[in-house]
């Protein structure tokens, strides 16, 4: 059977790929807890993107190096041929430091999640993957001919942090499981901070998404560190005038 990709430049190479990828239905396995939504995680998005480039003939190239992280993708039938660049400024993300100023991930973790981050928002531009926006589009491009007339938004209710008695049992938890991953009280004490800081200042989207990524979705963080790290969101929730004391 004729290869019917060879004589594809890499722009219908890669129109193909995209439609390959809509097709296969990917399931996003990623979960933001605080936000609850789920997203693609990167091991979603690469396998299948990387059997169907092999199918029409590409390859993509990642360089995270310098103050920009690209995804070059080249045509493997004309490798001279120009390729296609995808690029977006490299941000480093910073180590979670807890309220006595002790730092919970190292070096080599932050730099880890930033390159997982930086790849997978890369592959979703080059895939032209979609997720659903944080705010309703209607409500943003809605104009209504009279003020008077303008449709009040529903707001839901926020969930409620957590009481003083479940802070105390996570903390006692702590005791009891210092070396282990995180108990399911101090998960959900973790979760419901993070709901709180969202729902008292909507700008610390990007740090709460920041600690999702970096615990794996609220569910791999030792229980020492999460302790610190909730005392270090509830002294941000005491600067939000917010306290769940």
């Amino acid at each position: 059977m004729a290869n019917i990709y060879k004589s594809m430049n890499v722009m219908q190479k890669l129109a193909k790929a995209r439609l390959y990828f809509l097709n296969s239905k990917i399931s996003k396995s990623g979960k933001n807890m605080a936000m609850e939504f789920k997203y693609f995680e990167l091991e979603d998005i690469v396998p299948t993107a990387i059997r169907i480039f092999d199918r029409v003939g590409l390859l993509a190239v990642d360089d995270l190096s310098g103050d920009v992280a690209s995804l070059t993708i080249f045509n493997t039938d004309e490798p001279c041929q120009a390729p296609i660049q995808f690029r977006m400024p490299y941000r480093e993300i910073d180590q979670i430091v807890s309220k006595t100023g002790k730092v919970v991930t190292n070096p080599l973790q932050a730099l880890g999640s930033s390159v997982t981050y930086l790849r997978r928002y890369l592959w979703m531009i080059a895939l032209d993957i979609t997720e659903p926006d944080s705010v309703d589009p209607a409500l943003i491009n809605a104009v209504p001919e009279e003020e008077e007339d303008i449709p009040q938004p529903k707001k839901t209710a926020p969930k409620p942090p957590a009481t003083p008695a479940e802070r105390k049992e996570a903390k006692q938890e702590l005791v009891k499981e210092s070396n282990g991953n995180a108990s399911e009280e101090q998960i959900e004490l973790l979760k419901s901070l993070c709901r709180s800081i969202l729902d008292a200042d909507d700008t610390k989207e990007e740090f709460i998404n920041k600690i999702a990524l970096e615990t794996s979705g609220f569910t791999e963080i030792e229980a020492g560190a999460c302790s610190q790290l909730c005392e270090y969101l509830q002294s941000i929730m005491e600067e939000l005038g917010g306290s769940n004391e």
